[in-house]
């Protein structure tokens, strides 16, 4: 069985730009949550800023550090439906929650 081509990796100075990234992302969550309260940060401001930085974050650990990029493109779909499935059912049972 022949192995696919999938190019080269990145090299070590690439990696580091990425783990500053997310140093800086993961920074900004503790910030924020810190001192919502001097910033003057909502609550749904803060739940929703807090889940897109996760999102950024959790994307770019999947998709770089885990080098989805190089898997084939049935591997990403099967984890890109699952994420949307499981993300779904979540935002209904939080729905649902809600309004009870």
């Amino acid at each position: 069985m022949a192995q696919e081509e999938h190019g080269a990796h990145a090299g070590v100075p690439l990696y580091a730009v990425f783990a500053v990234i997310l140093s800086v992302i993961t920074a900004s969550e503790w910030a924020i949550f810190r001192f919502r309260e001097p910033w003057g940060v909502s609550t749904p401001m803060l739940v929703g800023s807090l889940a897109v930085m996760s999102l950024v974050k959790f994307f770019m650990v999947v998709g770089w550090y885990m080098h989805l990029r190089y898997d084939p493109k049935m591997l990403k779909f099967v984890f890109l439906f699952s994420f949307l499935m499981i993300s779904g059912t979540a935002a209904g049972l939080l729905m649902l929650m809600m309004h009870v």
